[in-house]
């Protein structure tokens, strides 16, 4: 029996059918001969850190980017599930197959993980679980083996008694907070995508002048009872190292010149944007920025 919690610090984890899942990307499950018979273990990769709140980029971004995480916990899992099977199963499940995804990945992550139980969806769109709020990632092992199997494998696999979508109380609390009043709206005037926005439209950069932030937002996030029951309660802050290492919460020009001198800007959540956008930010906010050059 394999403990997640021992080897990698994830307490909530929870097997669902792929039959009962959206797929979105089927080619992916194909080409790891994973059918709809087949099953994922979702799991909940918590990264609020204290030490990171307050910064200048979304807390999510303040570490380094999670799918490096995910990839060494995949890459070690993985080995050890097709080994376990072995021992616990045997016959035609010794030859499982199994796959790692998140974010890219061949279903939809936060309706699934809802259904299964790890939590319920918000009003600002995010998965909300009550130990760590909505300060979670969300991974899967993708399998051919049944959702039934997973117990047989894994300490943390808990199968709900139904599988059934679950919304917050939606109290309002983020809709009364978000600047832009865009939850339940259009997000396209969210200030996270707003930061993100390779091309500014007309008030663009007014927005991003005006925000607390040069990527993303956690407003919403931060002003959730769940939240602050979760603060309270102490149980907000992750248990995984990975999270509170290497962080930057605040960004200035010059730390941005070094990442990227330095090769580290490659391995942050926000380079796939690349470093212009987050510099044209910067001087936004510095008051440096012509739209015209």
């Amino acid at each position: 029996m394999i403990s997640l919690y021992e080897l990698y610090k994830i307490k909530y984890a929870a097997p669902v059918p792929l039959s009962l899942c959206r797929i979105n990307k089927r080619y992916l499950l194909d080409r790891e001969g994973i059918g709809e018979n087949g099953s994922a273990l979702l799991f909940l990769m918590p990264y609020y850190k204290r030490a990171s709140f307050g910064g200048n980029v979304s807390m999510y971004a303040a570490a380094r980017d999670y799918h490096l995480f995910f990839k060494s916990l995949a890459d070690d899992l993985i080995p050890r599930l097709c080994a376990c099977i072995r021992e616990t199963c045997g016959g035609t499940e010794s030859g499982a197959k199994f796959a790692a995804y998140a974010d890219h990945s061949p279903i939809s992550e936060m309706y699934a993980a809802a259904i299964a139980g790890l939590g319920v969806l918000g009003e600002n769109g995010l998965l909300i679980n009550d130990e760590y709020s909505s300060f979670c990632f969300i991974g899967g092992i993708y399998s051919s083996i049944a959702h039934t199997k997973w117990r047989e494998l894994v300490a943390e696999a808990k199968i709900p008694d139904r599988y059934e979508l679950s919304h917050c109380k939606k109290c309002g609390a983020c809709a009364a907070a978000c600047p832009a009043a865009c939850i339940g709206g259009d997000l396209s005037r969210c200030r996270s995508y707003i930061t993100q926005k390779k091309r500014l439209d007309a008030g663009d950069a007014d927005i991003i002048k005006d925000a607390g932030y040069v990527w993303g937002c956690d407003i919403c996030q931060n002003v959730c009872p769940v939240t602050r029951c979760a603060e309270a309660a102490g149980t907000l802050e992750s248990p995984i190292d990975f999270f509170g290492e290497n962080t930057i919460p605040n960004l200035t020009a010059e730390i941005l010149d070094d990442l990227v001198l330095s090769g580290e800007f490659e391995k942050r959540a926000f380079s796939w944007r690349g470093s212009d956008v987050i510099m044209r930010n910067l001087k936004i906010k510095e008051g440096r920025y012509d739209a015209d050059t």
